[in-house]
This record gives C-alpha cells, sequence and structure tokens, in this order.
C-alpha cells in the first residue's frame, strides 16, 4: 500500500483537527500513518515516509516503490538539495510526493511518469493547499465544497477511436489531478506546472541486431520482476495466458524459485465465453512453473461491484469490462494474504507487436520487403484478421493475402487522395495490382467496402449526450499531457499516444486504488522505465519478428515462457462477457432509469439511450460490433449509479 495526504495553509490559521482527522480516518487502510506538523502545515504519510532535512530545511511525504540502486536513506530530498525537484526524474520509481521547501515557502507536488502512484489536490490561493492519494480525503475537508464535473462527463461518454490524453480535472469541480511526469510549484498566490520527465532512447543506438535487442529486454524485464518483488511475502500475479501476464508470472516464478522463497500465488479470471476461453495457455504456464494457482470468475453482483468501485475510486468506474472482473482476483488474493499483486496491464503497448512495421515499408516505398512482410503476417493459420473481413479464417490464402495488401496500402492510398486528384490516386491504384498481383474482383470488393464502411460509420453513436446538455457544457480546452505527449514525441521521434494516455493512466489510478482497499498493491512491470525506454527504442523489424509480433518477449524469454504461450497469435476476445455484463447492469438499474428527475436524464438523451439499449440485446447484431454500445450502455449506467450514490450522500 502506501499514500500521502496533508496541507499548507497560506492564511497564517492551523489545520483544522478535524480536517487532519478526517483524512487519518480516510486513508489509514494505505498503511501505518506518519505525521510531521510544520510551521504552517501538516504532511501525513501512509505507510511512507517521511523525510526530513533540517539544515535545508525540507519536509517531504513521499509514497515510494523505487527499483532503482539508491546511496542514502533520503534519496528524493537529497536529491531535490542537489538538482531541485527536475531530479524526480533521477529515480527509476513509482512515486507521489509532496515537499515543502521552508527557506523558498514553496510546495512541491509530483508523481511518476505512467501514474502508478495518483496524486490529488485542493488549492484555494492566500487560504490553502491541500493534496492527497484519494479524493475522498479532500473532499472531507470542510472548506470544500463537494460538486460534479460536467465539463468531465462529455469525456468519459464518448466513444472514440482515438487517444485521449490525460487531463488534470476529476469528476469534482475544484479537485485536479497533479499530471504524470509533472511537478507542481505552489506558493501562497499560485501554481505553475513543469514536466520533468524524460525518455533516453539514445543509449541502445549502439545495439545492432535482434539478439542483442532481446537479451537486455530480458535483462531489464527480469530486473523489473525482480525489484517489485523484493522484500514481499506473499506475490500475487495475474495470468491470463497471454504474452503479457505470463512473461510476468513465469520471471517472478522463476526468480522465486532462484531465491528459495515461496512459490507465486497465480490468478486466472475465467468469464466462461468462448472467444475468451484461454485456459490452455494457462495450463501450460502452470504445468511448467507449478505456481500456486487459482481459477476465480467474475463477482455475480455486477451492480455491487459498481458501487464498490464508486465508494473506492471516488468517481465512475473507469475499466472498459466492470470491475466485477477485477475485484474477483483482488476478494481471492486478500484471502490468501498477498501483498502485492503483479500485473501484465497494457504490456503490448509498450512491448508492442511491430506490425506497424508494414505501414512504415509503405510509406518508404519499399515494395519487395512489404510484400515478404505481408506473407509473414498473414501465414499463421489462427490468426484471426477479423478486422479485414468478418469471415476471415475461411477465405482461402489468396484472398486473404489480397485483403491483407489492400487494407494496408489502402490507408496510404486513403492519405494520398486528399493531397492529390482521383486520377493520380487511380493510376496507383493501378500500379499496385500489377506490383502485387491483386484481382480486379479484390479490388473493387475493396472500394466498394470502403464506401460501406463509410455509410456504416455515419450511422454509428458515439454518445447519447442531449442537445440541451451540449449547449449548457460545451466543449472547453482542458490543462492535459497533450502538449508534453507530443514534445516528448518529436524528441524521441516515436509515437507515445498508444503508451501516454487517459485509458493506460486512470487505468493504473483504479487499480492503485482497489489494491490499498484490498491490502495488495499493484506493480507494473512492463512500465518500469529501463523497460519502457528499450520497448520504444527497438526497431520495427525487430519487434516484427518475421510476422509473429512481440518479438522483444519471444526472443529475450525464449527460455522462461512455454512453448504454447511463445507460438500464441491470438488475444482472448471479451465482447461476449462485456454484452452480458451490460445487459445484467441494465437490468439490475431499470428503476433508477425508469424515475423521469433521475440527474442522468439532465446529461443524456432518452431516445439514443433506447437505441443503444436495442442494440446491446439485439441477437441479431453482431458481437464483435456490439463493443462500442456495450461500452456506451456501461457508462451511462456507471455514471448514472455514481450520480445516484452523491445524490443520497448529500
Amino acid at each position: 500500500m502506501g499514500g500521502i495526504a496533508g496541507m499548507i495553509r497560506f492564511d497564517g490559521q492551523a489545520v483544522d483537527p478535524t480536517d487532519a482527522g478526517n483524512m487519518i480516518s480516510l486513508l489509514k487502510h494505505r498503511g501505518n500513518v506518519l505525521s510531521q506538523p510544520i510551521p504552517n502545515g501538516l504532511l501525513l504519510a501512509f505507510g511512507g515516509t517521511l523525510d526530513v532535512s533540517a539544515t535545508a530545511p525540507l519536509f517531504a511525504a513521499i509514497d515510494a516503490d523505487i527499483f532503482s540502486n539508491v546511496s542514502t536513506n533520503q534519496p528524493f530530498t537529497d536529491n531535490y538539495i542537489q538538482s531541485g525537484p527536475s531530479s524526480f526524474d533521477d529515480l527509476n520509481a513509482d512515486f507521489a510526493i509532496a515537499l515543502w521547501d521552508a527557506h523558498q515557502q514553496t510546495l512541491y507536488c509530483s508523481r511518476d511518469g505512467m501514474g502508478a502512484k495518483p496524486l490529488y489536490y485542493v488549492y484555494q490561493p492566500n487560504r490553502f493547499f491541500a493534496f492527497a492519494s484519494e479524493i475522498k480525503a479532500l473532499t472531507a475537508l470542510r472548506e470544500v465544497v463537494v460538486k460534479p464535473n460536467p465539463f468531465k462527463f462529455r469525456e468519459y461518454l464518448t466513444w472514440t477511436t482515438v487517444y485521449v490524453p490525460y487531463s488534470a480535472e476529476t469528476f469534482h469541480e475544484t479537485i485536479y489531478s497533479v499530471l504524470p511526469g509533472h511537478y507542481l510549484q505552489v506558493n501562497s498566490t499560485a501554481i505553475t506546472e513543469h514536466p520533468y520527465w524524460q525518455l533516453n532512447l539514445t543509449k541502445f543506438k549502439g545495439i545492432n541486431n535482434t539478439d542483442e535487442y532481446s537479451t537486455l529486454f530480458r535483462d531489464y524485464f527480469t530486473a523489473a520482476v525482480n525489484g517489485r518483488i523484493k522484500g514481499k511475502q506473499r506475490i500475487g500475479s495475474h495470468l491470463s495466458g497471454g504474452l503479457d501476464s505470463s512473461s510476468v508470472s513465469c520471471v517472478a516464478q522463476s526468480l522465486l524459485i532462484q531465491q528459495h522463497r515461496p512459490s507465486l500465488y497465480t490468478f486466472n479470471i475465467d468469464s466462461e465465453q468462448p472467444e475468451a476461453e484461454e485456459q490452455a495457455y494457462v495450463k501450460s504456464v502452470v504445468d511448467q512453473w507449478h505456481p500456486n494457482h487459482y481459477r476465480v470468475t467474475p463477482l455475480p453482483d455486477v451492480l455491487d461491484a459498481i458501487l464498490k468501485i464508486n465508494h473506492i475510486f471516488d468517481r465512475p468506474e473507469q475499466f472498459i469490462i466492470p470491475s466485477s472482473f477485477h475485484l474477483s482476483v483482488s476478494v481471492k488474493a486478500q484471502e490468501l494474504g498477498c501483498d502485492v499483486l503483479l500485473t501484465g496491464h497494457d504490456g503490448d503497448s509498450v512491448i508492442t507487436t511491430g506490425f506497424d512495421y508494414l505501414t512504415e515499408l509503405v510509406e518508404a516505398d519499399q515494395w519487395d520487403q512489404f510484400k515478404l512482410a505481408g506473407q509473414q503476417f498473414i501465414a499463421p493459420r489462427d490468426r484471426n484478421l477479423h478486422y479485414v473481413h468478418a469471415n476471415w479464417l475461411q477465405l482461402s490464402d489468396q484472398d486473404r493475402y489480397e485483403k491483407y495488401v489492400l487494407s494496408v496500402v489502402g490507408r496510404s492510398l486513403k492519405k494520398q487522395i486528399r493531397q492529390k486528384s482521383l486520377a493520380t490516386f487511380l493510376t496507383t491504384l493501378r500500379e499496385q495490382k500489377q506490383r502485387f498481383g491483386l484481382s480486379e474482383s479484390a479490388i473493387f470488393a475493396y472500394l466498394t467496402g470502403r464506401i460501406s464502411d463509410r455509410l456504416t460509420r455515419k450511422a454509428l453513436i458515439d454518445n447519447a449526450l442531449s442537445e440541451d446538455f451540449k449547449r449548457q457544457v460545451p466543449q472547453r480546452p482542458q490543462r492535459s499531457m497533450a502538449a508534453f505527449v507530443a514534445d516528448l514525441t518529436a524528441k524521441t521521434q516515436v509515437e507515445l499516444e498508444e503508451v501516454i494516455n487517459t485509458t493506460n493512466i486512470i487505468c493504473n489510478e483504479q487499480m492503485n486504488h482497489i489494491g490499498a482497499y484490498y491490502g495488495h498493491p499493484y506493480s507494473f512491470p512492463f512500465f518500469d522505465k529501463n523497460v519502457m525506454e528499450l520497448g520504444l527504442a527497438t526497431p520495427m523489424s525487430v519487434r516484427f519478428d518475421q510476422g509473429r509480433g512481440r518479438g522483444l518477449i519471444r526472443h529475450g524469454l525464449r527460455d522462461v515462457l512455454p512453448a504454447a504461450v511463445l507460438s500464441r497469435v491470438t488475444k482472448a476476445n471479451f465482447v461476449e462477457y462485456g454484452t452480458l455484463a451490460a445487459q445484467q447492469l441494465y437490468e439490475a438499474t431499470q428503476e433508477q432509469f425508469s424515475s423521469a428527475s433521475h440527474p442522468i436524464w439532465g446529461v443524456i438523451d432518452r431516445r439514443i439511450f433506447s437505441k443503444i439499449v436495442a442494440t446491446v440485446y439485439n441477437p441479431n447484431f453482431p458481437v464483435r460490433r456490439k463493443t462500442r454500445y456495450n461500452w456506451l450502455l456501461s457508462r451511462i449506467i456507471y455514471l448514472s449509479v455514481w450520480l445516484g450514490s452523491l445524490e443520497r450522500r448529500n
């Protein structure tokens, strides 16, 4: 666990004992409290540390898991004395820190680059600044007015196919989140925000081949897992059977065996839906490494799980699949006494498939290499490219080749047609036909399919927001990580939106809250800074791995992972469970939606909502196309339940 909280007053008043007591009471589940009074405020650490440097003078409340080798008991404050707040980047760590520099009369608040450790704040100039690892500790303060933030609803309820930058706004007006990879500089009259986090990809320039990249990945990833199990007694790990969770579980168990420590506890969530079936891969890991393995099923009461998340996380559910899924592991891990849960969460955003290699080849006009790479990519018989063609597995080899080539080349041509004439576009298309031996019928099918897709997309629902709500709550710029990510992308020449986005960070935050509540913090080996830097620096051709993808893992961990997992090219599909969960949620909350006075109807258009419900329940609507509608229905219900709980609380 771990957490921090505190308050600095700028108006000469003492911190109200009731405020301090409420903060302690609401965060005590995060660990034993340490308290440090300072002349104009109070710092609290829960299961963390309080650093004091009397000579500076500095005071800091810190919640940190440090994975670097350090030679001092106070690395954050010692580094700050040497280099200032930019030194927060010196350590490979998951952390949240609040550091009071008494000489400057300035507070610095910061958190790690991927937001593994949350940190929220409220600020009233010339009065006070308060911070905490959980929002509930701030809403309990006597001077904070608790009011939902409708501007956050727009983002939350809108389906999008692009990565959304993480923003500082929360679901509570006047309460904000410290942006990951940034630090706040706070004094009595103003807050300024500065990025500190950098990625150094140039250190890998001397690496020349796949084996060197893979060996370094093995070393970095093993060190990342080892740093996260160090000092822990009962270690748990998610094990879905995919490459990410299997990599974490296999490396962790191999280390525990080498260190003569108790075996790993692994947890597999079985949704009991055919398209999400992964038991054969899970069994291969269990048979090879013999952890203490537990197979759990999602909690049966989906609504109760959502209400639990409202309490734990102080906002609506954020996961795509409701937390009845994830809480099943936490309940079992708590029962077994695990004191950490490892997860492979979103490892494929860091150690990517490398399938963008094909697009790189197209854009570089390297057609011979593209032809070979395309053939390698479609070669695995069990790889189902349903997004290229609904009946992909039933297609002949030639049909697969033609449809896949056109899907990749077509994206490039689509960019060209916006910039060039139709005649040029058609000439280019004829050249590609000859180059790849494409049939007239394949090209015709591709073009008509594109037209059909465009017409279909026009009919898709992106949100159910009412026109009144849109007028009353117009879109507005938010203070977000967009500029920071763009700048980091320009410096590294690597697209970083896939890694640093609101989905990844908000899920990290929710897992942190769940872990703190159930007594076993989550830890993310794939978000270790060394692992991230290597993964992002690795050439696409190495990642592509002759069409298999995830080359760093397949080569780097070939002596650790079972053969079945190493050769796996499929992913589980949880749309079936998502549909079932959305239906269960709707049926459990129908009474709320029947009330015309429920606050959700100040946000949602009833007519559009009814269309979404009808689609989710329509047995003739293709299951794979229900993802968007399951998401929209679930999010509307999550928000309605949260708004209802706020009303009852007030």
